[in-house]
């Protein structure tokens, strides 16, 4: 393999992840502002927050996983040229993104059961069934604003994906502001005005990217509305985003809520140890969000592969997109295990908490190469269609793996004595290192059997 072809297949990957990385750090950013700013409050909102999000992200991305499959389809469908494919995808995402919404706004209201399940404080009980009550009315926008980013992302720009996720960090800042600590009329309401914050931040999201698709001239051939839902054709773009959207969704639930249940579990364990793992939890999904947004990247690359049949391209696409994720693994390690005493002061000046955290993010450390492996391997598969087995493997390392023997590590004396929290992050690391072992052992397949075809 040439080097010179590495370097015209590394800038091709790194326009299309860089935007997309800046893109999914402002999203994430968003947590971790409301996370330090409900802080500034004290430890019930900082617990209230971390139950809240652990509790919502599983639920958001429920809908988001599905929508996922947009861009593959819409990137398959571009190297075989058949733009009447790509319109009927965006439209059908569209549709699909409606009862998808609507049902996470239900789901959010109606958690209350889940939280008597906890051991909670009243502060920290009120102040959570508060946030997730509030930040349910964006989930209606947010599915929306899915469908449409996906679509354009599947056609090879994630600049708007950047510029509205700025616009959206930035203005998250204020209203937090308004909502938690009160302003004029409106009383503070500590972190239950995250979720107020938050809905707000979704609609406009969704306003903004309604406009860009209007009026983009890359989108625009694209917006006809023959043969939607209601279309004689409508099956032919609403089952292939099932049936590839349904195994991604259920993959990347399995590894979400691998920590919103850890953060059920520990609940019982005490306000400063929610807060621990909510800091912990906080800086790794900021940093995931690097291998992430290349994995992304290389969906589209290897998608589009794909549909052109070149396996010289997708040979490249594939040894690029690894080669980026065990260079930036390792730098995570790095980052993680020697500036971990800086990263969680950020969060918070309680000597207990910090101490937690950093121990937390020495796990973290160790797992961050296992971690970008695995991720690359998932993105690499959905650009070949493929979801159906990352869901299986992702289903036994982090529930099986991750969660069962964590809970082990933690709970009981048959291994080890209790470890508490840090059970479940070493569970964690043993999940994620055998996903990066099985993961790219079915890419390998796959591809074989792309190349033969």
């Amino acid at each position: 393999m040439q080097v010179p072809a590495i370097k015209t297949e590394a800038t091709l990957l790194l326009k299309l992840a860089l935007p997309i990385l800046l893109a999914q750090l402002a999203l994430t950013g968003l947590g971790v502002i409301d996370t330090i700013m409900s802080g500034q409050v004290g430890t019930n909102d900082l617990a209230a927050i971390g139950l809240g999000s652990s509790i919502m992200l599983p639920v958001f991305m429920f809908s988001t996983g599905i929508l996922l499959a947009i861009t593959p389809l819409v990137a398959k469908a571009l190297g075989e040229s058949k733009p009447e494919r790509i319109t009927r995808y965006l439209n059908q995402g569209l549709w699909l993104s409606l009862p998808l919404g609507g049902l996470s706004l239900v789901v959010l209201m109606n958690l209350e059961w889940v939280l008597e399940l906890l051991s909670l404080n009243d502060a920290v009980y009120q102040l959570t069934q508060d946030y997730l009550f509030y930040i349910a009315f964006g989930m209606p926008a947010i599915a929306l604003y899915q469908a449409l980013r996906f679509f354009w992302e599947g056609l090879g720009t994630t600049l708007p994906t950047m510029w509205i996720s700025f616009f959206a960090l930035f203005l998250n800042v204020p209203l937090n502001a308004i909502f938690i600590y009160g302003m004029g009329p409106i009383e503070p309401m500590g972190a239950a005005g995250c979720g107020v914050a938050s809905s707000i931040v979704m609609w406009v999201m969704l306003l903004l990217g309604v406009l860009y698709v209007a009026k983009s001239k890359l989108t625009q051939p694209f917006l006809a509305f023959q043969n939607t839902l209601l279309g004689i054709h409508w099956r032919e773009g609403l089952k292939p985003i099932l049936s590839l959207g349904v195994p991604t969704t259920f993959a990347l639930l399995f590894e979400i809520s691998l920590f919103s249940m850890v953060a059920l579990f520990i609940a019982p364990l005490g306000a400063v140890v929610i807060a621990g793992h909510q800091i912990a939890i906080s800086f790794t999904s900021l940093a995931f969000m690097i291998p992430l947004s290349f994995a992304m990247a290389l969906t589209v690359r290897v998608g589009l592969g794909y549909g052109e049949k070149n396996p010289d391209q997708l040979r490249l696409s594939l040894f690029t997109g690894f080669l980026f994720s065990i260079v930036l693994g390792l730098l995570l390690a790095v980052i993680s295990y020697f500036l971990r005493v800086d990263i969680v002061s950020v969060y918070s000046k309680e000597p207990d908490v910090l101490y937690l955290a950093a121990s937390l993010l020495v796990f973290a450390a160790i797992y961050q190469v296992f971690d970008a492996i695995q991720v690359t391997a998932a993105g690499a598969l959905r650009g070949f269609h493929d979801s159906t087995i990352t869901m299986l493997v992702t289903l036994v390392s982090y529930w099986g793996i991750g969660l069962g023997l964590g809970y082990v590590f933690a709970f009981t004396e048959w291994i080890f004595p209790p470890m508490g929290v840090q059970g479940f992050w070493l569970g964690i690391v043993l999940g994620l290192l055998l996903a990066a072992i099985l993961l790219p052992l079915r890419l390998k397949r796959v591809y074989r059997l792309a190349v033969i075809k």
